[in-house]
């Protein structure tokens, strides 16, 4: 059996519960932060030192709103396909 993708849930940090809504937007913009240094991290690995960042980044865009636009064309025609494309 392989192992799950993700932690289970009493694993997940917490927010306090007396954290204001201007706290819970610092912690929000960390985690962004902090994914988009894990991807440009791993982008620089791919290229290298002396790498074009900026074109690694725009192609990896680009890859990733063409796999999207598959993704919803797909579900798009699942819905029409089942009926649930047109009101009745």
């Amino acid at each position: 059996m392989t192992a799950p993708l993700t932690s289970p849930p009493e694993l997940a940090p917490t927010v306090p519960p007396s954290a204001t809504p201007e706290q819970c937007i610092a912690m929000w913009a960390d985690l962004m932060n902090a994914c988009d240094g894990f991807l440009l991290a791993g982008l620089r690995r791919e290229i290298g030192p002396d790498g074009d960042l900026k074109a690694a980044y725009r192609k990896w865009y680009a890859e990733q709103m063409e796999e999207h636009d598959r993704m919803m064309l797909h579900m798009m025609e699942e819905f029409e396909r089942r009926g649930g494309g047109r009101a009745k």
